[in-house]
């Protein structure tokens, strides 16, 4: 039994385990197997290979793609002449928006345009480009105000009329003053409790020399006429005012708060000045002191010129009767020249009587053989009277009766 196998083992290592004989070619067959399994090997190397230099260039594309988000992100923002303080608050809201487009960016090449989602990240990142365009528009037009505001301060322009906003403002452009950003506005806190977004803020308004100017020259020409003010006159002033202040109610605060024409304020509190749902009451309240003014002016006009005309004639016309108009011959006449005079009879029967030539007079050689020439008066005051009638009724004939008239008409009212 032993020797059958050792037959048998034989047999088998002779033939290679082959029931018919022949040599197994063990070598060959595990060689074989070998090299299939190397190109097995190959082949998943080669497509981890392929796939590996696929996910790089898809990792490319989707870089590529991201970065194009990514530079149309409009983050650049000029800092210059910002304290570090406002930079600080600025600089942390730059890079929160930055990392929240950035997240936007990386989520949005997952999705087609088509998606849904591709719009809720696309939203996000349009979002906050328009946050960034808004902080750069803002933060440009807070440097220029504060430019503004200081120059105005330090040269004294800024008005009174609104101390309110003057308080805020001066918080406002202090380069400490810290803020909040949202959507790119500056949102402050101001000491009185109020929350004040720039965006709606206005710099407190400039003094009004332009209208105070205006007002000035009004009463100016009232006084220059020498008359008191009529009702027609002083309707007139009235609704020039009222239009003035309609147009610009900051020009009205300022006329009542800056002292412009007596170095005081008038007699109104802030809460009226204040209050834009009262303006109207303000406007009157402005209005009816101001037309006190004018009027004083006028009175002043009329007081100061009839002072000169008294002071020119040497006595005051109130010795005498109302004038009387007359055409005197060369013979009658005090100068010597014939024509329309204006006669005044004393009310003392020795008093003088005094002639004021009206108009043109005509020429004469004759010598006067009445009251001698050095009776006319009041020349300044006729002289105006006569002017204003030419002017007002440019028809009617110098020397005729109703030209004198209407001269002796104008006159009186100018005494």
């Amino acid at each position: 039994m032993a020797n059958q196998q050792l037959i048998q083992g034989e047999l088998f290592a002779a033939t290679g385990g082959l029931k018919d004989g022949g040599f197994l070619d063990v070598g060959g067959i595990v060689g074989a197997e070998l090299e299939k399994a190397n190109k097995g090997i190959q082949a998943g190397r080669e497509r981890a290979r392929r796939l590996v230099k696929e996910q790089e260039i898809k990792a490319k594309a989707v870089d590529k793609q991201i970065a194009g988000y990514v530079n149309k992100m409009k983050s650049n923002v000029d800092l210059t002449g910002v304290s570090p303080e406002q930079q600080k608050a600025i600089q942390s809201y730059l890079v929160n928006q930055k990392n929240e487009y950035v997240k936007a960016a990386n989520e949005i090449v997952n999705y087609s345009a088509s998606d849904p989602e591709y719009m809720h990240y696309a939203d996000i990142m349009n979002s906050v480009n328009n946050s960034f365009v808004n902080l750069s528009s803002t933060l440009k037009t807070y440097k220029a105000n504060q430019a503004e505001f200081v120059d105005d301060f330090q040269n004294n322009r800024l008005s009174n009329g609104d101390l309110v906003r003057k308080k805020q403002a001066g918080e406002i452009y202090d380069p400490k003053t810290n803020f909040s950003i949202e959507n790119g506005d500056f949102i402050f806190s101001t000491s009185d409790g109020k929350k004040v977004n720039f965006r709606d803020f206005k710099n407190p308004s400039e003094k009004a020399f332009k209208t105070a100017t205006s007002i000035a020259t009004i009463a100016n020409t009232v006084y220059k006429a020498g008359a008191k003010l009529n009702p027609t006159q002083a309707s007139s002033i009235r609704l020039q005012l009222e239009e003035a202040f309609n147009t610009n109610p900051d020009a009205l605060r300022s006329i009542a708060a800056d002292g412009f024409f007596n170095g005081q304020p008038m007699a109104i509190n802030q809460e009226a000045l204040n209050n834009v749902e009262n303006t109207d009451e303000l406007q009157t309240i402005v209005i009816n002191q101001l037309m006190e003014g004018i009027s004083a002016s006028a009175l002043q006009g009329y007081n100061d010129k009839q002072s000169k005309i008294n002071r020119g004639s040497g006595s005051s016309t109130s010795g005498y009767k109302s004038p009387e108009t007359k055409y005197l011959t060369s013979t009658e006449s005090p100068t010597g020249k014939a024509g329309n005079f204006a006669i005044y009879l004393p009310k003392d029967p020795n008093g003088k009587i005094k002639y004021v030539p009206i108009g043109k007079t005509n020429n004469s050689n004759q010598t006067p053989t009445t009251t001698p020439a050095s009776a006319v008066e009041f020349p300044d005051i006729m002289e105006e009277a006569e002017k204003f009638i030419k002017k007002t009724y440019p028809d009617l004939k110098e020397g005729t009766q109703e030209f004198a008239d209407k001269l002796m008409e104008k006159y009186n009212s100018l005494i």
